[in-house]
């Protein structure tokens, strides 16, 4: 497949940077003919959670990981029957305590954020109106979705590696694994927007993990076929995903592959305007590319 496509935004809209959610309709169109009517789809990043989201409501089961704890509050919100929050005690800035209980709140106010100050982790002292509005329009957006009554087959808030060897452990095995990573910045450097919501925002409400390592041209490569080979042991078939605003580039990447027997059956490809998709505003278009490893054979 080659195609030249245009996104829209998703049913679940929530702001992330590199958020792939607006290209649903050509993930679909690649990955559905590996799932069957109760086939289980899984993703090692969810996110914004949007794309897992519309394959959950096309009526699959989803697996939703992600170490981020935006990520986390969005899936809790909208994919989960449980929407109270551990309590994680005072928050030093007070105005969050009105906050702090509920997955739909805190996702809220990490969006909120990002629509204010963009990836700053700038949090006021004193809650402006602006932002409370802003609060309430995504408490509002995620209550509408999580009304749908879509969910998921499970939730983990897992380190990439974590998660891959839980599902190996526990013996859950997926049709699909949809890999789309952190991937550093085509010069190589890491890409600072997912440490803010990786790391920094896991400080906001005092829930502080240990410090998520964000990729670079060091120890990508490495890292990616770490994964590889955990995710073989689960997954029937792995979509390996890429940006032409990546590093490493596709013929690096590709050659890591063929070297180490990762012999993909298919790439897909899929060109689109590059405005305010790969935020570098460099090139006018912007390509995606889609390996289809076959776990089986």
């Amino acid at each position: 497949m080659d195609i030249v496509y245009n996104g829209k935004k998703p049913e679940l809209d929530m702001p992330y940077f590199g958020r792939q959610s607006r290209y649903f309709e050509f993930f679909k169109e690649c990955i559905e003919p590996y799932l069957n009517d109760t086939g289980i789809y899984a993703e090692t990043n969810s996110g914004s959670v949007s794309n897992i989201y519309s394959f959950a409501k096309c009526g699959y089961k989803v697996i939703v990981n992600d170490i981020s704890e935006y990520s986390n509050a969005i899936a809790m919100a909208t994919l989960s029957n449980e929407d109270k929050c551990f309590e994680s005690g005072i928050n030093k800035t007070s105005w969050l305590n009105e906050y702090d209980s509920s997955y739909v709140d805190r996702a809220a106010v990490f969006a909120a954020c990002i629509d204010e100050n963009g990836y700053n982790t700038i949090i006021p002292q004193e809650l402006s109106s602006g932002l409370r509005e802003k609060i309430e329009k995504y408490e509002k957006h995620l209550t509408q979705v999580r009304e749908e009554n879509v969910r998921a087959y499970k939730i983990f808030n897992l380190d990439l590696f974590e998660y891959l060897d839980k599902l190996y452990n526990e013996n859950i095995h997926v049709d699909v694994m949809f890999m789309d990573f952190a991937w550093p910045w085509r010069n190589g450097s890491e890409t600072e927007e997912y440490n803010t919501t990786a790391n920094s925002f896991s400080n906001i409400f005092n829930n502080k993990k240990n410090s998520i390592q964000i990729w670079d041209k060091n120890n990508v490569v490495e890292y990616v076929l770490k994964a590889l080979e955990k995710a073989k042991k689960v997954s029937n078939y792995i979509m390996l995903s890429n940006q032409s605003s990546n590093y490493p580039t596709p013929e690096i990447l590709e050659v890591a592959l063929l070297k180490n027997g990762y012999e993909y059956e298919v790439r897909h490809t899929m060109l689109t305007d590059a405005t305010n998709e790969d935020n570098l505003m460099k090139e006018p278009f912007f390509r995606e590319y889609l390996y289809v490893i076959n776990c089986k054979k």
